[in-house]
Formats: C-alpha cells, structure tokens, sequence
C-alpha cells in the first residue's frame, strides 16, 4: 500500500529508527509532521565522510533534543555491515524492551538498500514486523538533467547478508535486476552473473510524469543488449506492484523450478521494501545481489524535500 502521510496516521507511542544522509530529504519526516513525536529515536550515521551529512546529522540531532527526545546514535560501516548490524543490536533490543510494544516507525528515506534490506530481516526475526510501519520521502528532485550518473564503480558484488546464499548454479540462472540511475552498476552485475535468463524491470510510473524514459536512458546500453521483450515495470512507490511483478517473474511462493533465481534491486527503497515482502513469503526464495558503488556522486544527487509516504502499515504483510 502506498498513502500520503499525515500526523493521525502514525502511532503516538512509537521508536523512530532513522538515518542521516547529505541528502536533505534524511529531515522529511519531522520537517512535514511538526505535531508528532516518537518515544524515542535511533539515528543511524554512516562512516563515510560528507560535510553535507555532518551537517545534516547535527541538525537532526539537535531537533530531536527540541522536543526532549535525545537520540540513540549508531555508527554503520557499509565496509562491514554484518558486523555493524551485529554490534547494533544490543542497542536496539535495549530500546525496544523500554518500549515494549510500542510501534516501530522505520524511515527509509535514505538508508543504503542493503542495510535496509538488512534492517528488515532483523526486524522480522525478532518478531517486530506486524508492529512496523514503514515511512519514505520523495526528492523534489535528483541532478540528472546531463544525465550524471548517481555513481561510480562498483567495489563489489556481493549476496546480501542474512539472506538465500547464491543459487544451485548445476541450473541455469534467472536474474531480475530492478534498474535506477546507474546504468554501470546493472550492467556490470549482469557481466558477473552470466545469467541464462534475464527480467529487468523499470520504475514506472516514477515519482514525477517528467522523468518518464529517464531510466532507460540510463540503462540504453542494458536495455538495447537485453532487448526490450525481457522488460517488466513496477510502480516507483508503492511496494505492493514490486510485489506482484516478482511473482509473476518468479511464481507464488518461489517454489524450486527449472532456474535458480537471483534477484537485485537497483531500483527506489520502495521496490526494496516490497523485494522484502516478497522474500519472506517464499518457500525457495532468490538469492539476493548487492552492488556496491566505488563513490557515490555526492556533488550530483537529490535535492529538496517531496511527499511522504507511507508504504506500510501495523499488522499489514
């Protein structure tokens, strides 16, 4: 489900977990609810270093001690996530106990789609996920009008930690690659895979009417390898169509069938939220693929701050 946020629509007793980013839209949430309050708050703050971030970090923070709600501040190394995540937990199982069962509200906005696609499981595992409700804030825009891509590199390819290791390669592989706007990352985790059969799938309709045909002009190279016959389009916001689109590529409940399957998602962190909801339903589920940029392109990113959404609610699957 997708639906326009407002202050009624969110628990009064809830844990805020959140992220900094040098991305403005990181202060959304709060920026466009000055009437809600969380109980408490668990800010995340990422170990790469960006004077836009450091900035934006210490307003958040400072915001939160406006309103009596002192953050609890988690350092994230995308170098070692799975040690980062481990040394984490105790932190967040603290705050929940104090909490009790109190809501979860989960700000995606700006988390890496890894350490979201992490976030997740950890959540559903310690049996949270009928009390969380996820939260997301659009960019007014991004600076692709030159189309400048939103990175650079890739440092690695890799299985998402906590998640189906890498398919029984004796079948043949079916990779579904969710694209973006970094047409070398998809491109080059298609070349690492080899895969026999592949669904690339476009967000679409996107965010804004104006960006239609942006995503394939930064996959044209892809697509035009690929061929148009392989392409499949999920809505750019609502987790539900990711959903589906990965039923109808993968079957039901990812049951074994002829190829073993892997899946990627490049595209927005609402299709990730939804490859989750996918995922956990699965009996055989796909492996899932993570491409690590070398550097973001920080100088070119997003700007502004556009609607919020939520994408889930309390007791929805």
């Amino acid at each position: 489900m997708k639906q326009r946020i407002s202050p009624g629509l969110l628990p009064s007793k809830a844990l805020l977990i959140t992220c900094s980013s040098h991305e403005s839209r990181c202060k959304g949430l709060l920026s466009q609810l000055d009437s809600w309050r969380p109980a408490e708050v668990v800010l995340f703050h990422y170990d790469d270093y960006n004077p836009k971030r450091e900035q934006n970090q210490v307003l958040m923070e400072e915001s939160f001690l406006a309103v009596a709600v002192p953050p609890s501040v988690l350092q994230f190394t995308e170098k070692n996530p799975v040690r980062s995540l481990h040394d984490n937990m105790r932190v967040l199982r603290s705050v929940l106990s104090r909490l009790g069962d109190a809501e979860i509200v989960l700000d995606i906005s700006v988390f890496t789609k890894r350490h979201l696609l992490m976030m997740l499981r950890w959540l559903d595992d310690e049996g949270l996920w009928d009390r969380l409700v996820v939260v997301y804030t659009e960019p007014e825009d991004y600076d692709v009008s030159l189309f400048i891509p939103l990175s650079f590199g890739i440092a690695s390819i890799q299985q998402a930690p906590g998640f189906s290791s890498c398919a029984d390669l004796s079948r043949p592989v079916h990779l579904a690659l969710f694209l973006g706007y970094e047409g070398d990352r998809a491109l080059a985790v298609y070349e690492h895979i080899q895969p026999m059969r592949t669904t690339l799938v476009i967000p679409d309709p996107p965010y804004r009417s104006s960006w239609l045909g942006r995503t394939e002009k930064f996959n044209a190279d892809f697509l035009a390898l690929v061929g148009d016959g392989l392409v499949e389009r999920a809505d750019s916001i609502d987790p539900e169509s990711t959903s589906a689109i990965l039923t109808s590529i993968f079957g039901e409940s990812g049951t074994r069938g002829d190829h073993a399957k892997i899946v990627c998602p490049l595209g927005t962190k609402p299709q990730a939220l939804g490859v989750y909801s996918y995922l956990r339903r699965c009996v055989d589920p796909p492996a899932v693929v993570y491409a690590g940029p070398l550097r973001h392109n920080h100088d070119f990113f997003s700007h502004c701050i556009a609607t919020t959404w939520i994408l889930k609610r309390a007791q929805e699957g």
